[in-house]
Parts: structure tokens; C-alpha cells; sequence
């Protein structure tokens, strides 16, 4: 081989082991990223097993992933306590016909909480429904009957009448006058209107009223119904009836509400009353808290705020305790992923192998084609010496 050959193979073979050599390193990086992978992929399992999900507790123990729907609607689960959502600025989170409803009703002057809940029992759009305090169908009934729950009612009625009468507002010979409902409503507006009159007194004919209602429908509230609808007691639902009154006097205390299918609230499956996890991040960001609702025995409702946290049913609950299937993923998915690594990590073995195998072949031919030129230069030029 000539000295040029010679010259220009060992620059050649010097190139191809440069680049071997760099291919070689760029695996063991690739390889060191796949251990990096492979640590993230066991976090996120851990992080799967560890992961939370807004529970609610039902009156039988029963431990369920809670939604909108089951705490807060208006077919929520029982669990013992009654409990509102509301949003940042306070307002109650409602279901969309409650929202629309409670907007109707009061557009069109309706302010009690009771009528409000005959109205959406019936479903007859409210038509039928007077706005007017005390309703006469109330007064009627509570007059045909005479027993100690409905004298408590008329005892309260008694001291409405007496308020009225000191402040100048007499209304005569009280329920058994058949013109009472009228002459009730001209001393109330009068009442009401009279600059003389204090706060503080308007503030408990107001009380008082509530009182006289909250008497009165505790005992005979499926006769009112029947009364004000003209149809049969039978149709009354009690338990939804009170769930009515309860939300309208939440929402009046909120001072309004948001229906939880606004856009705004749409939630990222698209249905946020259904959306456990989306609620659960609403509530951990402070957009969302969650209230205990009270109501005392004259019917006055209160907040008084919780959280899942303090909560003897509401808690964030391991995921994976209540949803087998979310064990089940959580392992499926750290076992595929580990398999892929696993594969790639063979894969550059294999490559690193072969490219271990060319630079061994490459620094032998090296090595040759370097003692060929030495022994060129020592040929050529020992005749030199």
C-alpha cells in the first residue's frame, strides 16, 4: 500500500471511529433520560395512588365520590345535615330551573318563600299564586282549625294585629272579620310607609310574619296547597316542599344566586353538575365554599361555613379506596410504561453493542494501517541513514 493510501484510510478509519464513538455517547445519554423517564412513570403512580377524590358520607355510612348533584341538588343524598354552595362573591349555587324560577317568581313581586315552593311543586308558572302578605287560603286555613298548632300560629297573628294597632294601623276584629286579608294589607303597606315608625319595629312585624308562616305550614302546609292550587292533597310533596322554601331563603340570605350550568361553570367534561373532580378542584381554589345550612323554629335560615377538611361527611378520600378501577388503571398504566422503557433501554443496548463491535474492528484496522505507514517511513527513508 502507498504511502498516500495509506495516509488517507487511517484518516478515514480515524473519522468513522469519531463518529462512533459520538454515537455511542448520544445512547448512554438517551439511556440516562430513559432513567430519568422511568422515575417520572413510578411518580406518577405514586401520585395516582395518592390521588383524592371529594367524598360524601350518606345517612348509611356509605362512603360515595360526591358531584353537585348528590351534595348540593335538590335530590341530594342524605346525609343528616343540609348543606349550600356558594361562589366567591357569595351567591348560591343553584340548579338551572331553580335559578330561572326564583327569577320569574320574584320578577313578578312573588317574595314568600312558601308560596314560592307551592308554585314549583305545581309547576303551574305561579299564575294562580297572589304575592300579597298572608295569604287569605293561609288565614282560612289556619282558622278552620282549632287546636294547640294552630293557635300558636294565631297567638303570633294576635301580636301582629297588637303592633299594627299601637302604631296606629288598627285592622279590626283580626282573622274572624271576613275582610281581614284586606284590611291586614292596608295597615301593613301603611305600617311599612309610616316614617314614624322605627326600623326595629318593621323588622319584627317582618319577624313576626315569618314566625306566623313557618307555624302555620308546619302543620298544615299539604292543605294550603290543596287550598291555593285547587287540586288534592294528595299531590303535596312535603320533603321537596320544604326543600323549596329552604333554597328560596337561602338565596334571598346569599343575596342571589348562580345557576351551576352557566357558562361559566361549564367544567371540563362540559357537565359541572356531574363533574366530581372539576367541583373538587372549584373548592380547593377558593372559587367554591361550602356551607352548613341551619333553620331555626321560626323557619330563619343561617350559614355557617365548612370545609372537606373539618367536615364529619365531606372529605377528600384516596382515590383508589373507593375506586377499584382507578387502582386498576393506575397499575395498568405504570406497567405499560415501565414495558416501553424497559424495550427502549434493550433497544440501545443492542445498538451500543453493535457500535462496541465496529470500534473494536475499526481500532484494529487502525492499529494496522498505522504500522503499515510506520514501516513505509522506516523502508523509504533507512537508506537515508
Amino acid at each position: 500500500m502507498g504511502m498516500a493510501a495509506s495516509q488517507a484510510r487511517l484518516l478515514t478509519i480515524t473519522a468513522r471511529l469519531h463518529d462512533v464513538e459520538y454515537k455511542a455517547q448520544s445512547i448512554q445519554n438517551a439511556k440516562i433520560q430513559l432513567s430519568t423517564q422511568s422515575d417520572q412513570v413510578y411518580k406518577e403512580y405514586l401520585e395516582a395512588l395518592d390521588a383524592t377524590t371529594l367524598t360524601v358520607k350518606d345517612a348509611n355510612g356509605n362512603t360515595i365520590q360526591a358531584n353537585y348533584n348528590n351534595l348540593f341538588g335538590i335530590n341530594a343524598v342524605d346525609t343528616g345535615k343540609k348543606y349550600a354552595l356558594r361562589n366567591e362573591n357569595g351567591h348560591l349555587i343553584v340548579d338551572d330551573d331553580v335559578k330561572n324560577a326564583y327569577e320569574e317568581f320574584t320578577k313578578n313581586g312573588g317574595k314568600d318563600p312558601y308560596q314560592f315552593a307551592i308554585w314549583m311543586i305545581n309547576g303551574d308558572g305561579g299564575n294562580s299564586i297572589d304575592s300579597i302578605q298572608l295569604e287569605q287560603n293561609e288565614i282560612d286555613v289556619c282558622h278552620a282549625h282549632d287546636n294547640d298548632k294552630s293557635n300558636k300560629a294565631k297567638d303570633i297573628q294576635k301580636s301582629i294585629d297588637l303592633l299594627l294597632s299601637e302604631a296606629g294601623h288598627p285592622i279590626g276584629a283580626g282573622m274572624d272579620d271576613p275582610e281581614y286579608l284586606d284590611k291586614y294589607s292596608s295597615a301593613y303597606n301603611a305600617f311599612m310607609d309610616d316614617e314614624n315608625i322605627s326600623d326595629k319595629d318593621k323588622d319584627k312585624l317582618i319577624e313576626l310574619e315569618d314566625s306566623f308562616k313557618a307555624q302555620l305550614y308546619k302543620s298544615y302546609a299539604s292543605e294550603i296547597f290543596a287550598k291555593t292550587t285547587n287540586t288534592d292533597e294528595e299531590k303535596f310533596d312535603l320533603d321537596n316542599f320544604n326543600k323549596y322554601v329552604s333554597i328560596f331563603k337561602q338565596i334571598d340570605l346569599a343575596g342571589g344566586c348562580v345557576s351551576i350550568n352557566s357558562p361559566e361553570f361549564n367544567g371540563p367534561s362540559g357537565d359541572a353538575s356531574n363533574d366530581s373532580d372539576w367541583l373538587k378542584k372549584m373548592i380547593e381554589s377558593g372559587k367554591f365554599v361550602i356551607d352548613i345550612v341551619s333553620e331555626d323554629k321560626n323557619g330563619v335560615i343561617s350559614f355557617a361555613s365548612t370545609a372537606p377538611s373539618s367536615d364529619s361527611n365531606i372529605s377528600y378520600t384516596t382515590t383508589t379506596s373507593i375506586d377499584k378501577s382507578a387502582l386498576a388503571k393506575a397499575e395498568a398504566k405504570y406497567e405499560h410504561d415501565s414495558k416501553e422503557i424497559d424495550q427502549k433501554d434493550k433497544r440501545f443496548d443492542m445498538d451500543l453493542s453493535k457500535l462496541e463491535t465496529e470500534r473494536t474492528a475499526l481500532t484494529t484496522e487502525y492499529d494496522s494501517v498505522k504500522k503499515v505507514i510506520s514501516d513505509n517511513i522506516e523502508r523509504t527513508f533507512g537508506i537515508f541513514s
